[in-house]
């Protein structure tokens, strides 16, 4: 009772400072571009005194900041006498503010400077206070707020320094958030998965792609690493560094930072396209289940024998090594004096949200008719597998088992039982929403309303029992281009072939797999990577203008066509132009 009048109070809180926000009358989304670049190197100067105390760097982060400018705003406007603390004029605190303005990870410490001051010396003062010191080298922080704000008819200001950290989102810091830089090469600060998050949590990064391109064209995937030099695309301009990490059950996450490479740098574009940010919702695109009208999503949320809380309840069990497993282990349930039973539980997870856990199970022994294994969730749905339910012995199969993780409950449970006389092998589960029907586009509000780059898993079902390995989602809309965009050929009757022409298929990420396919005979078209080499065989033709239709496919985006004009002539005239010279 005590922890739901806690919640109670902290949703009321959070409802007066919405009200109070809403009618403010101020938008923290707007910043002065004076007032913003003082922002932005306050969090530079912030992570070089970080780094120069062994502290990693933290990612400028939007949420964060237009909760640290709001509290600027009302520590100047709505207190008669200048003021100089953390609990703004509606009673609330840094972390419900953070919350409100959309930061969905651990946040609360704030750091802050009761009036105008320059960025050096902010940075100054702070790490000469003990407590602030702590705040700004506190090594648990990831990202960072930054607030300034500064009235125009007496200079009073506020400004104001937010932390925060989401285990859901390990950012990629370029050159320790400085907004420039004159050389190409930069050093990169990767962030691995934070632990912990129950089933929605990752596990840690075991390797990473970092690319200039958002499709991730040509990179490969060394192992993670905390700390390395890139090279940006040439030229001058605004630069962008992508990093996506994998753990050992593939689960992606994709993130990335921004750097102004030159000397001019343009401040009327400084703002939101240089910090991290949250969505509450994603969109997938080149959805297509084939005879599986339906679909389910998950943003890897897995539940396996590795899992902190994974254990035996009775019987005899052990964890094995088993390369068949997602990441190479299972946890082996064997016969003994009666049942054998582990489980593996959570008190993190999305609640009254109906779901369905694919139990990934194997059986040495598939010919018994009787029931061989169970699985249960925490709602009371329980699954029961005869040996025949097994396609095949000693091989991993996917059973469907839908649950809904009940308010009323505080723990969210698997449990698996061995009840037969074959050896059961309990490798994960794996945790989707329930199906939907598909459409090639579906936005999807995801659950917690915390989107960060994490990889879409997609799985196909027909609902009755039916359904698809699982895939990851394309979360990019990708395109498929082709220059020049018609063709024409000129041949004589019974003549030589027209000599071959080119064509230039251009893509856009996640556009993969090009194909192309002709509706006449006399043209053929091969691919050699993004080329399209077109031939033509007039054999047989009468004189005359044939039209044809070129196809060319790529996986996840819309075909292109492509007319082709051949023109078959008793006898081609070569044309000669006279040459003009100056």
């Amino acid at each position: 009772m005590k922890r739901r009048i806690l919640v109670h109070l902290f949703l009321l809180a959070a409802l007066a400072a919405s009200t109070a926000q809403a009618q403010s009358g101020y938008d923290p989304t707007l910043q002065t571009p004076a007032l913003l670049y003082d922002e932005a190197r306050t969090v530079y100067l912030g992570n070089l005194a970080r780094r120069q105390n062994g502290a990693p760097p933290l990612r400028w982060n939007q949420q964060l900041t237009h909760a640290a400018r709001w509290f600027s705003w009302d520590s100047v406007e709505n207190r008669p006498d200048p003021y100089c603390g953390h609990q703004d004029t509606q009673g609330n605190w840094p972390g419900t503010r953070a919350l409100f303005w959309g930061y969905k990870g651990f946040s609360g410490a704030e750091n802050a400077f009761c009036g105008y001051v320059t960025p050096e010396y902010a940075i100054e003062g702070w790490m000469n206070s003990p407590g602030h010191r702590a705040s700004l080298l506190d090594p648990n922080s990831r990202e960072i707020g930054l607030g300034y704000y500064r009235r125009e008819g007496d200079g009073r200001g506020y400004v104001t320094q937010d932390f925060g950290s989401d285990a859901v989102y390990p950012p990629v810091i370029i050159e320790n958030e400085a907004l420039t830089t004159t050389t190409p090469t930069v050093s990169l600060y990767i962030y691995d998965r934070a632990s912990g998050g129950g089933f929605a949590g990752f596990g840690a990064a075991t390797q990473m792609l970092v690319s200039n391109d958002a499709c991730f064209a040509n990179a490969a995937w060394p192992p993670y690493t905390a700390e390395a030099l890139w090279t940006l695309e040439a030229g001058e301009g605004w630069r962008t560094v992508y990093v996506r990490t994998r753990d050992v059950f593939s689960r992606t996450l994709t993130v990335s930072d921004t750097i102004y490479l030159g000397t001019n740098l343009p401040l009327a574009e400084l703002g939101a396209a240089q910090m991290s940010t949250a969505q509450s919702q994603v969109t997938l695109y080149g959805l297509n289940g084939g005879a599986l009208p339906l679909a389910q999503f998950s943003l890897g949320w897995l539940a396996d024998d590795t899992f902190g809380t994974f254990g035996l309840l009775w019987g005899n069990g052990e964890k094995v090594n088993d390369p068949a497993a997602w990441g190479g282990t299972a946890f082996h349930l064997y016969p003994g004096s009666g049942e054998s039973s582990a489980w593996v539980w959570t008190t993190e997870f999305f609640k009254d949200v109906p779901l369905t856990a694919y139990v990934r199970l194997k059986v040495n022994d598939n010919t018994p008719t009787g029931e061989v294994a169970r699985v249960s969730a925490t709602s009371g749905a329980t699954l029961s597998l005869k040996g025949t339910d097994f396609t095949a012995p000693n091989q991993y199969q996917e059973f469907p088992l839908p649950f809904t993780f009940p308010a009323s409950e505080t723990f969210l449970t698997f449990q698996f039982w061995r009840s037969g006389p074959a050896d059961v092998y309990v490798d994960a589960v794996s945790i989707f929403t329930a199906p939907q029907p598909v459409s090639s586009t579906i936005t999807w509000a995801v659950p917690g309303g915390n989107y960060r780059g994490q990889g879409v898993w997609v799985r196909y079902t027909n609902g009755s029992g039916q359904f698809s390995a699982l895939a990851e989602g394309q979360t990019s809309p990708g395109s498929l281009s082709v220059s020049p965009s018609t063709a024409l050929f000129l041949a004589t009757i019974n003549g030589a072939p027209p000599p071959a022409q080119s064509l230039q298929a251009h893509r856009d990420c996640p556009a993969s797999g090009l194909q192309v396919s002709s509706d006449a005979a006399w043209l053929k078209a091969r691919v050699s990577g993004d080329s399209l080499q077109l031939d033509v065989d007039p054999t047989g033709l009468s004189i005359g203008t044939y039209q044809a239709m070129l196809t060319v496919q790529a996986a996840g985006v819309s075909p292109v066509v492509v007319p082709v004009t051949l023109v078959v002539a008793s006898q081609l005239y070569p044309v000669y132009l006279p040459l003009i010279q100056d």
